[in-house]
């Protein structure tokens, strides 16, 4: 789900742009590029093997990023 003009909205992850702010559930399929900055579980894992090919799903946090990167692979 996306967050545009104040609705959640279904749209492709195509049609993303750097600053949308979308929502995610268990199972869904999540563009490569996010940044979480809420979590209302305890905590998220993502199955990362069909970009990476990690063997196991990877944790994510919703800790703020250390130093004054703004993308994580900078």
């Amino acid at each position: 789900m996306l967050l545009r003009d104040g609705q959640w909205v279904e749209t492709d992850a195509k049609l993303l742009v750097p600053g949308d702010v979308v929502r995610i559930k268990m199972g869904d399929r999540i563009p490569a590029d996010l940044r979480i900055i809420k979590m209302n579980s305890v905590s998220l894992k993502i199955e990362e093997a069909p970009l990476t090919g990690e063997s196991v799903s990877v944790e994510k946090t919703a800790k703020p990023m250390l130093g004054e990167a703004p993308m994580l692979q900078d």
